[in-house]
């Protein structure tokens, strides 16, 4: 097959450089004098020397996100693991919501985000890497979701769609590391558990034999490469970050309507 090299990937720094929840100043339309060297330097860090191969026909679903400027982590990010639960059945709906999608779109500058955040995860852990669980959501999907929890005593995880929620603009992530093996780091619950086990209350947790310190540990890690890299975690759910505040992400971007 015909390598395609990575050129095209540079060009994408510079078409969104300016846009993105983090790196303007307080006066919106101002940036950071020094955004062009950092932004630059992410992407000659984090991407492999050696060229890409093309990428295969995307889904409808793919396309779809694609065309509303929405950027697959892989093409910014090669190195990053995606398993899509919404994707597959092994979710708590038991449903497959996207189908044909195995990739992880982003708005641009939270996929550099997401690069940085691994990049800062293999100084610290090596051998570790990020897995992405769910990334861009449109909103035909959050209704879904809904609609399994809105009569339920677990209506607090899932957004409203009547006020949308931050994947519903590409512009949170849910992941969690794993090991050198492939093997998620044992966070005390699994993704989208619904309980406080699953909240940062941690000490309590701890105490009340809900959590190990080692889970508690691990939680650390996760969140610690996260914000380090700009990101926001959310008290009830270990797995959940936000890119940037909720007025800035219905500020910034358009909410995913698609099909």
């Amino acid at each position: 097959m015909r390598k395609r090299p990575i050129f095209g990937i540079n060009i994408l720094i510079f078409v969104f450089l300016f846009s993105g929840c983090k790196w303007g100043d307080k006066k919106e339309g101002r940036q950071s004098p020094d955004l062009f060297t950092d932004t630059l330097s992410v992407f000659i860090e984090t991407l492999p020397e050696e060229s890409i191969e093309a990428s295969p026909e995307k889904s409808k679903i793919a396309q779809q996100l694609s065309d509303l400027g929405l950027v697959d982590i892989h093409t910014i990010d090669p190195l990053i693991v995606v398993d899509l639960k919404y994707a597959t059945t092994d979710n708590f709906t038991g449903q497959i919501l996207y189908e044909g999608l195995s990739e992880a779109y982003f708005q641009p500058d939270v996929a550099v985000m997401l690069s940085k955040a691994r990049k800062y995860l293999q100084d610290t852990l090596p051998g570790a890497n990020l897995i992405i669980y769910d990334a861009a959501r449109p909103l035909s999907i959050q209704k879904i979701i809904w609609e399994k929890v809105k009569d339920t005593p677990y209506r607090h995880y899932v957004a409203n769609p009547e006020r949308t929620g931050m994947h519903n603009y590409g512009a949170a992530v849910d992941l969690t590391i794993i090991d050198a093996n492939g093997t998620p780091l044992d966070m005390g619950t699994p993704f989208d558990h619904f309980g406080r086990a699953a909240g940062n209350r941690e000490a309590e947790l701890v105490a009340e034999g809900l959590l190990t310190p080692q889970h508690v540990r691990n939680r650390q890690l996760l969140r610690y490469v996260m914000i380090k890299a700009g990101f926001r975690p959310i008290s009830g759910e270990w797995w959940h970050f936000n890119a940037c505040s909720f007025n800035e992400a219905k500020k910034r971007y358009n909410i995913i309507l698609i099909d």
